[in-house]
């Protein structure tokens, strides 16, 4: 039975784990991180993790605790965030452990972010892997006895994955992508290509519904069922199902793939077509989106808002607000690199700093 410790174990995607997690099962959890952080579905998670027999504990300090751990999971935030969480925990497992520990890294970074933490945890005898999730808090929830459990995309160190599996197919469904530590995270950042276009594809289409059918208004019961229908055709996305629905049928746009957490996948998209050498067709798009995303951050500045909400936007009568924030910060510049950077200059200073686009071994040791 692996001996482990959560960082980021109260958030929607690893809080689920405390419940699917048994006393019989592959692993036990020894402590969880807390910051302390109120709301009803924290508790939720709290409850969880307490049964399952964890102990919460407020710094990283006490989550290591005496190093006498096989590894610990962290799921948190994007390059920015977790930077200093894995240099830290590093440190720590370095210091206290007295076999090989591990860290298994389940936030959405970049490629470039999980190749120079490998090298950094490997300087200190820390095993490093890079398993980002997909399928959403449902996902998270219905975990690995369920068909439509998340996705989790292993790749990296074959022995480590092997000792992980059993515990992996607990919490969900997992595949393994090869040795090299970044394949996980480029497979997710794939997914995101498809995420992106599905999201500005359907939002798309439900403008031109309003415009065509609904004299400009979106959302209603006529709207819903027509893509019921329609999306069972050659164009169909789950971001319909996962994501748009809710907005044009129960007028939902604050829950689900939330903005400020989306922006930057597209961003880390984008940058992997183009270090890929992909055409500006396969970029654009993703620098597009994340352009759109960034001016719901500043029109909706106090939040929530979903991804799905871009499609209010798109109607005629709003098109012309978005369409100048994209042609004053960069959208349509003659190189990739500028579009890029005026992309993440346009974000809220607060997610700008989770962007970290360019991460070396020296930022784990700064």
């Amino acid at each position: 039975m692996l001996r482990l410790a959560y960082v980021g174990g109260l958030g929607l995607m690893a809080g689920p784990a405390g419940t699917h997690l048994k006393a019989d099962g592959p692993a036990k959890v020894l402590r969880v991180h807390d910051r302390g952080t109120p709301g009803e579905q924290k508790e939720a998670f709290r409850d969880g993790w307490r049964t399952h027999g964890a102990e919460l504990v407020g710094t990283f300090d006490t989550t290591v605790g005496d190093g006498q751990l096989d590894g610990v999971v962290v799921c948190c935030g994007k390059n920015g965030d977790d930077l200093q969480i894995i240099a830290g925990l590093t440190q720590l497992l370095h210091e206290r452990s007295s076999g090989q520990p591990f860290i298994v890294h389940m936030s959405t970074v970049s490629a470039g972010f999980t190749a120079a933490a490998e090298a950094y945890c490997k300087q200190h005898n820390v095993g490093y892997v890079n398993y980002p999730l997909t399928g959403g808090p449902l996902g998270a929830q219905l975990g690995g006895g369920h068909p439509n459990g998340m996705l989790i995309l292993a790749s990296g160190d074959h022995d480590l994955y092997s000792k992980l599996e059993p515990t992996l197919l607990v919490l969900g469904r997992p595949k393994y992508y090869g040795e090299s530590v970044s394949a996980g995270a480029e497979t997710k950042l794939i997914g995101q290509h498809l995420v992106f276009n599905g999201c500005t594809g359907i939002c798309t289409g439900a403008a031109l519904y309003a415009e065509c059918f609904a004299g400009g208004a979106m959302g209603g019961t006529q709207q819903s069922e027509y893509f019921d229908f329609l999306n069972g055709g050659a164009g169909g996305t789950r971001q319909w199902d996962v994501a748009l629905s809710k907005g044009v049928t129960d007028d939902d746009w604050n829950s689900g793939f939330m903005v400020h957490h989306a922006v930057v996948d597209a961003i880390y998209a984008a940058k992997l077509a183009q270090e890929k050498g992909l055409p500006r067709l396969s970029v654009q798009p993703m620098i597009n989106i994340a352009l759109a995303f960034s001016f719901l951050l500043q029109k909706f500045p106090d939040g929530p808002v979903a991804t799905h909400a871009i499609a209010r936007e798109m109607i005629a009568n709003a098109s012309q607000e978005l369409d100048a924030f994209m042609t004053a910060n960069g959208a349509y510049a003659p190189d990739i690199d500028t579009c890029l950077a005026s992309a993440i200059a346009s974000l809220p200073p607060a997610v700008q700093e989770t962007v970290l686009l360019d991460v070396s071994v020296g930022n784990f040791s700064a």
